[in-house]
């Protein structure tokens, strides 16, 4: 197999992982007793409410509210069930017994502790935060009854707590929370072995022999080690070494006798236009110019070229093709077409183009510099400024008219809308709203069958019209993985496995 090393980190957003859970080993011979994975480092600190290290990392000893199954569907975890009451009250019931490592149990308080941590902790987990920004209070109904009382209708909260919205740590850690930069109190599969950790590069964890969850649940290795690796080359020699199990890869790089699978086209990844009132850069006020922007781009030829063919041609909407309301005539919307791009930037007012900067991750410079190099062929002057470790910060300054974006979509339209394209959206710093889409989705929450269908289908003609975006299609990253040592269950609608996913060869 022929593959090629890449690291995307999504950006207020559902990312690659979740939590995981077993009390038996069922492995099939000492290779599958310890399971080695490298991750790219996403953050500097083990507390999962800020900006953690790598979701492998806290996955590994925190559990969440819920589950993501193979299929995609929401699954009960530590929450047992649930039920909406109305639009705006979502009523939980939750195990009664996990008891985290410090011998704190697991009740409706813990959730509540960790829920008004999260909201108030800074820097906050920008990934949780679309879905947690929904919760304006949280009651304890009883030890095992939690109620969750919405600002506005969220029907997909139970999704966002199987996600970076629902890790649980002890209440009584979070007491002192400082200390939860370098440790873990979690009640999840694993505990961290300090002798075999090296701070912000080597993690190795052991089974928590007293965990809640049974081997028919979760059959878990007797140890995990997640390697922080950012260097492509290194993270190959590794795997071609045995060094490591697993790793996130695409087409280049040989490593024999590994798998190779792909996960699902959920990477909304390109251009956003945070100016659409012109306020920074006058033309990004006009409708016209960002259709063209639109217009000057040839999806397919960057969906071969910069994706390696790994996702499908979107018309740079939060639609993917398992979307409520999504159609091939949404997707077709865009057709490359210079003399038409060029026309609109006439009737603007624009014949000879407009100049614009736009703030730049250096991780997703393949893509920014394809799409600047279409852009300029119609006269507009992208100049790309790359920020690093200060990307989210420049994002929240409101300083810049135009990004690079890498955001997720789900297949649930209800959110993926309002986090790409409402006042909700990580990606949004002016506050930019549009009447339309707000009342689309409005009535689409509350709609039934055929009907809901129809009004998501209206908007997701809607965002392409408007244009918020340049993003040429919705991107899937390949992960690569020794068979000898894991097993992998792919589930849909992820861009990678969660940790409970990645079981040890010869287990059920």
């Amino acid at each position: 197999m022929v593959l090629r090393r890449t690291a995307l980190s999504l950006v207020g957003s559902s990312v690659l992982v979740a939590a995981t859970g077993c009390a038996g080993s069922g492995t099939a011979g000492s290779r599958t007793k310890t399971f080695t994975m490298a991750a790219f480092p996403t953050g500097n600190s083990m507390d999962p409410w800020k900006t953690q290290l790598s979701q492998y990392v806290a996955a590994a000893t925190y559990d969440t509210l819920t589950h993501l199954d193979a299929d995609g569907t929401v699954v009960p975890w530590l929450a047992t069930s649930w039920d909406y009451s109305d639009a705006t009250t979502l009523v939980m019931e939750l195990r009664t017994d996990v008891v985290f490592t410090d011998g704190t149990r697991f009740d409706a308080k813990t959730v509540k502790a960790n829920i008004e941590y999260a909201k108030s902790v800074t820097p906050p987990n920008v990934a949780a935060q679309p879905y947690l920004s929904y919760i304006s209070s949280v009651d304890v109904v009883s030890r095992s009854r939690v109620r969750f009382n919405l600002a506005s209708a969220q029907p997909d909260l139970p999704y966002g707590f199987s996600q970076q919205a629902g890790w649980m740590v002890s209440p009584t850690a979070l007491e002192k929370p400082e200390a939860l930069a370098d440790t873990a109190v979690g009640s999840g599969p694993y505990v961290l072995d300090e002798s075999g950790t090296t701070p912000n590069k080597t993690y190795t964890f052991t089974r928590n022999k007293d965990y809640w969850a049974t081997a028919a649940k979760w059959p878990r290795f007797e140890r995990l080690v997640v390697q922080l690796m950012t260097d492509p080359t290194a993270t190959d020699n590794a795997a071609r070494g045995g060094q490591i199990d697993y790793t996130i890869v695409s087409a280049g790089t040989d490593i024999s006798g590994w798998k190779v699978a792909q996960g699902s086209a959920s990477a909304f990844y390109g251009f956003t236009v945070f100016d659409t009132t012109g306020e920074i850069n006058k033309p990004l006020g006009d409708v016209r110019v960002r259709q063209a922007m639109n217009y000057a781009i040839d999806r397919k030829a960057i969906l071969t070229s910069v994706l390696d063919g790994q996702g499908v041609a979107n018309a740079s909407t939060p639609f993917g093709p398992d979307s409520l309301g999504h159609s091939k005539a949404v997707d077709s919307h865009y057709a490359y077409d210079v003399a038409k791009a060029k026309r609109l930037l006439r009737r603007a007012g624009y014949p000879n183009g407009f100049s614009v900067k736009v703030l730049n991750n250096p991780q997703w410079d393949r893509m920014a510099q394809a799409l600047a190099g279409y852009l300029r062929k119609v006269g507009i002057d992208v100049q790309l400024s790359n920020h690093g470790d200060d990307f989210v910060q420049q994002v929240d300054s409101g300083k810049w008219a135009m990004s690079t974006c890498l955001l997720s979509v789900t297949g649930l339209p209800y959110s993926d809308v309002t986090f790409v394209m409402t006042k909700r959206s990580s990606m949004n710093p002016l506050g930019n709203s549009d009447a339309t889409v707000n009342a689309l989705l409005a009535r689409a929450v509350s709609a039934e069958g055929d009907e809901q269908k129809r009004l998501y289908a209206r908007l997701a003609e809607t965002a392409a019209e408007q244009a918020w975006y340049v993003v040429p299609a919705l991107s899937s990253q390949l992960h690569a993985y020794d068979p000898g040592v894991v097993k992998v269950v792919e589930p849909d609608r992820a861009g990678a496995p969660m940790l409970y996913h990645l079981r040890p060869a010869g287990a059920e």
